[in-house]
């Protein structure tokens, strides 16, 4: 079976791997940190990990999988995303001397097979995620989840919870260090939108509660993630004005005209 090259990528949840690359056993003791969001960074507990030692191809695969969040990823996307200049056979041994350097780097010592972070299941690869870490694309993907849930009961107070977390989990763009790669594009677009819509939706529900401070701060949120969402800018000056900050509503208003004249909007940008 091909992939495209722009496919979105979607696999099993780390639950539903094969039995060798399942997650890892909870430990008692700091967590493992994995965050994506804004700027890579992992913390493993008891290491000190020196990225100048890893060669930047390496340390893209380990950016790949994390991207992830814990989930499978098969070789042909990986040799897709990575290697795609290079003969099938030929990326193949890339990504196998990719991973083995990989397993070194992270857990020094480990012997052929037993590596407990990077999995093989079947043709596909995972950055296995013990179940106490934090991981900010696992836990923002799992609230967003949350949400679409908790709109289909009705269930209000739930929905603007998950979306606090969402939006705690989400910090700026995925993998800005991978810069216009192809692979992390459509993702990083995909991610950004799912936050803008959260923020917006947010900012509603606050307004609708009566919450207006906080529902000027989702909607702010969510312009800054994303300055041309009519939703947002609509929601931040009703907030101001039924807040009683009259002067704030009208900068809300006047900010929504200018973005509706760089779309080349015309017409009254507000009804009566």
């Amino acid at each position: 079976m091909g992939y495209s090259r722009h496919q979105p990528i979607r696999g099993r949840t780390a639950g539903e791997v094969g039995p060798e690359a399942g997650p890892l056993p909870a430990h008692a003791g700091p967590p493992l940190v994995l965050r994506c969001f804004g700027g890579f960074h992992l913390e493993i507990p008891g290491r000190q990990l020196d990225w100048a030692t890893v060669r930047p191809r390496v340390r893209a695969l380990l950016r790949f999988l994390a991207a992830h969040g814990g989930r499978p990823v098969h070789r042909e996307i990986i040799l897709t995303a990575l290697w795609p200049e290079l003969p099938v056979r030929t990326g193949i041994r890339n990504l196998h001397v990719g991973v083995s350097t990989l397993r070194a780097f992270l857990e020094p010592g480990v012997r052929r097979g037993g590596s407990r972070f990077v999995r093989r299941d079947a043709e596909s690869y995972l950055l296995a995620l013990p179940s106490t870490a934090r991981c900010d694309v696992r836990s923002f993907e799992v609230a967003v989840a949350g949400w679409r849930r908790a709109v289909g009961t009705g269930a209000r107070g739930a929905a603007a919870s998950v979306l606090r977390e969402a939006l705690a989990q989400y910090g700026g763009d995925l993998l800005p260090e991978e810069g216009p790669a192809e692979w992390v594009v459509a993702e990083r677009d995909r991610y950004r939108t799912l936050a803008a819509e959260s923020a917006a939706t947010l900012a509603a529900l606050e307004l609708e509660a009566g919450h207006f401070a906080a529902a000027v701060a989702a909607a702010r949120r969510g312009l800054e993630i994303d300055g041309f969402r009519d939703d947002a800018w609509r929601v931040l000056a009703e907030a101001h004005q039924r807040s009683g900050d009259p002067a704030a509503a009208a900068r809300a208003r006047s900010g929504y005209d200018r973005v509706l004249r760089t779309l080349g909007v015309s017409g009254p940008a507000w009804a009566a």
